[in-house]
């Protein structure tokens, strides 16, 4: 088994370089950036074509000198923060769990509002219900079975895509054995819709910590991209 922790940038940006300093502190190992070659801006920087983001991801674990039980981290390149200590620390949280993969949850069903019906809700008072395609984490087997036959769209909308596939991953019990949702901030906290007076920082240990949670990855979604500043 190894890891990799990958994202996609098609320009260069503060936040990135933010995010790869602080992999490399942590000794997480080297943050693998796809897409330079595009040298266009993408995504809420742009028209929204996330299909950018599909297609990179879906060319890396298609890589040959993958293994199937190879773990790939993914996480969006110009708003996030990095608050872990190693590349174990996430290892070890992630592989407790024993599930294939595990996304990032948020408050908003984006980017289709009538979606949210048809979600199985495991409880109405869950802060997070939906999924966000932000950050994730996942098995190379289980993100091959996901996206096998995937076509490139440059106007594909990525969390479209995954919540379609989260959606239909579902059996008749609304039981979801290939991806589980981080309602608890396990790894990844999105910030869309939530005081973020009451996230607290601490960059001295390099540490974040929400609603008694401390998650590794903090991912500012939403139009507002502000509270990055304070998180790099």
């Amino acid at each position: 088994m190894r890891f990799f922790h990958v994202t996609v940038a098609t320009m260069p940006d503060m936040v990135l370089e933010a995010l790869k300093r602080k992999v490399a502190m942590a000794n997480e190992g080297e943050l693998i950036v796809l897409g330079t070659q595009e040298n266009r801006p993408i995504g809420w920087r742009s028209y929204q074509n996330f299909g950018c983001k599909l297609k990179y991801f879906y060319e890396f674990i298609c890589r040959p000198d993958l293994g199937d039980k190879d773990i790939v981290l993914y996480t969006d390149a110009y708003d996030v923060a990095f608050f872990g200590s190693s590349q174990k620390e996430i290892l070890e949280r992630f592989i407790a769990m024993e599930i294939p993969i595990l996304f990032g949850s948020e408050a908003y069903c984006f980017p289709d509002p009538a979606m949210a019906r048809m979600y199985f809700r495991r409880d109405d008072t869950d802060e997070f219900p939906f999924l966000n395609s932000g950050l994730f984490i996942g098995y190379v087997w289980a993100f091959r079975h996901c996206m096998r036959g995937y076509k490139y769209d440059d106007m594909d909308n990525d969390q479209l895509y995954w919540t379609n596939t989260f959606l239909k991953s579902h059996n008749e019990y609304g039981e979801n054995t290939l991806i589980t949702l981080d309602y608890e901030n396990r790894l990844f906290l999105n910030t869309a819709g939530i005081d973020e007076t009451e996230i607290e920082v601490d960059h001295d240990n390099n540490k974040i910590w929400y609603n008694g949670s401390q998650p590794l990855f903090i991912h500012v979604n939403g139009i507002d991209k502000q509270f990055i500043g304070k998180c790099i």
